[in-house]
């Protein structure tokens, strides 16, 4: 067992949710993961697909969620291509706050927002949702995948802002408050792509690292796509 020579974790697109605020999405007739890139995402990918084939040529595996967005994304950065659907993958699934606008959850569930305020974001798990650490289970499986099936190989995945987020504090073993700092402080650009490499040879000094940051939020698109 090994780890990926290159892997490259790309943000999905601009979609229709990221053209919409919180209570417009809650109060639109459509699941969160259905969401479709836009006509600027489209743009967006395909110029970072441009920058993928000319910075690291072709990838052994590419991996997406079952979103909508996802998948479209990936189709542009590697039309053609065998893609593996993978839902742990998924973005946070926020349960009841998907579909309530803040009015909403201030009538129906007083009682719920203040669990939310005591128990913390980090903890806190919405009715139909999961907390940080159901989506740090995810990961923590989906990397025991990436260490058996792909050692020495290169693999592109599609992935969310916040799965992002939480995928890098388990591989930096950031502080649960670092990782709320970045949350806070916006997800990171639409198909940006953060580039690690696994461990090399024998007398590499980061040979212990399970895998090392070399690039993080790239925008290939950026000054070209307005």
């Amino acid at each position: 067992m090994g780890w990926p020579k290159l892997l490259v974790l790309v943000r999905h697109a601009e979609s229709l949710g990221n053209t919409m605020t919180v209570d417009e999405r809650a109060g639109f007739d459509m699941s969160s993961h259905l969401y479709p890139i836009t006509e600027r995402g489209k743009a967006q990918a395909a110029v970072t697909a441009r920058w993928l084939k000319e910075t690291y040529g072709d990838f052994d595996a590419r991996y997406v969620s079952y979103y909508t967005r996802s998948k479209e994304t990936m189709r542009i950065l590697a039309p053609g291509e065998r893609i593996y659907e993978d839902p742990r993958l998924a973005e946070a699934q926020r349960g009841m706050y998907h579909v309530l606008t803040k009015q909403q959850q201030e009538e129906c569930y007083p009682a719920e927002l203040e669990r939310k305020k005591r128990e913390g974001l980090y903890h806190y798990r919405p009715f139909g949702g999961e907390n940080w650490p159901d989506i740090e289970l995810r990961i923590h499986s989906f990397l025991g995948t990436l260490s058996r099936d792909y050692d020495g190989q290169k693999v592109l995945i599609v992935v969310h802002g916040h799965w992002l987020i939480l995928f890098q504090r388990l591989i930096h073993h950031y502080a649960i408050e670092e990782a709320m700092k970045r949350y806070h402080g916006g997800v990171v650009e639409n198909v940006s792509a953060t580039v690690y490499e696994g461990k090399g040879p024998w007398w590499w000094p980061w040979r212990r690292d399970r895998l090392r940051l070399v690039a993080e939020n790239i925008v290939p698109w950026r000054g070209i796509v307005i």
